[in-house]
């Protein structure tokens, strides 16, 4: 379904961030974070409209760069993610996703899609987080595009209602 697809996009997209190795930990410990996102998801095709999406999680990165997520959501439930931080664009469903160091205290995370990219950026300063969450349209592109397990969803923006995050220590 749209929401499943469109949840784990952006999940995957926290995730990706939320484990930022600048929250003043020693370099051989790991980085935990967690986050609470709600949004609303309305779509052309399939037919959806001010569907509730409600996902939160734990995320971790180790000192040899692995990472994990812990992800359940009201629409896929229970998910557990893998992965590596940077890089280049590793393939994804129907597009790439990246993670990028921006700052000193902020990684950003890109998931591209076909007509559009979901940026996210993590800001972790001492005890303090934030989350801020774009979608951009492409040149030319009218529509937003997230990979279903039918194909690809045409929607409009999503709406994200809720993006907090939290550094676990």
């Amino acid at each position: 379904m749209v929401q499943t697809r469109f949840i784990h996009a952006v999940a995957l997209l926290v995730f990706s961030i939320v484990m930022s190795p600048v929250s003043g930990k020693a370099a051989g410990d790991v980085i935990r974070g967690k986050f609470v996102l709600d949004a609303i998801a309305n779509c052309e095709n399939p037919p959806v409209q001010n569907f509730p999406v409600h996902s939160e999680g734990t995320a971790s990165l180790s000192t040899d760069r692995s990472a994990r997520l812990d992800l359940m959501s009201n629409v896929s439930g229970a998910v557990q993610y893998n992965a590596k931080l940077g890089g280049k664009p590793t393939e994804a469903p129907e597009g790439s996703a990246s993670l990028h160091v921006v700052g000193r205290h902020t990684l950003q995370a890109i998931r591209d899609y076909p007509n559009n990219i979901q940026v996210v950026n993590m800001t972790i300063i001492g005890h303090s987080c934030s989350l801020k969450i774009e979608n951009r349209l492409k040149p030319g592109k009218h529509q937003y595009t997230f990979h279903t397990a039918i194909g690809l969803a045409y929607c409009s923006k999503p709406q994200v209602v809720k993006a907090e995050c939290s550094v676990i220590h």
